[in-house]
């Protein structure tokens, strides 16, 4: 599948796209859902699903590039380790964000009024700042894809690339 600007825009838009839910699911979803499990495993769930997306748009987009295409992805990979560490470590953050505060659903079941144990609150803090890292590293993921050296056949300039990375 070759990638075509149309294509790669709707795709760039998308992945803003999803971005912004995220951001907002990250920052209102824990508030907006208290006492409510179902609500809370609902945004919860749509915020895993979010990143995986997130994750799965880079691939769909590192494999439609003609350096990929030659067996060069190591070129585009060198610029992107930033992203692959941050997109691991939000989603593990996350992941376990979400089940420990479930969990307490279930720990304080008639109480309206729910307190979060000390090391819930460290995992909140930090995983809201990892999540400035993945935000900050998809997006630059993103305009990285773009670069037209990437999708057009630009072989000498991949052949350079690669001879610099012999030397």
């Amino acid at each position: 599948m070759k990638l075509t600007m149309r294509r790669y825009s709707s795709i760039l838009m998308f992945q803003f796209g999803i971005l912004g839910m995220d951001l907002f699911f990250n920052t209102f979803g824990p508030s907006k859902a208290k006492n409510r499990l179902q609500t809370t495993i609902f945004c919860f769930i749509i915020q895993d699903v979010l990143i995986i997306m997130e994750y799965l748009l880079f691939t769909l987009t590192l494999h439609s590039t003609c350096v990929y295409q030659v067996g060069s992805s190591q070129i585009i990979l060198r610029n992107c380790k930033l992203f692959l560490a941050s997109v691991t470590i939000y989603f593990m953050l996350s992941a376990s964000q979400h089940f420990w505060i479930v969990s307490q659903y279930s720990l304080v079941a008639g109480d309206d009024v729910q307190e979060w144990p000390l090391g819930l609150i460290a995992l909140s803090v930090t995983q809201r700042i990892v999540s400035v890292f993945y935000y900050y590293s998809s997006k630059s993921t993103a305009l990285t894809m773009a670069d037209p050296r990437f999708k057009e056949e630009h072989l000498d300039w991949i052949a350079e690339q690669l001879g610099d990375k012999l030397k």
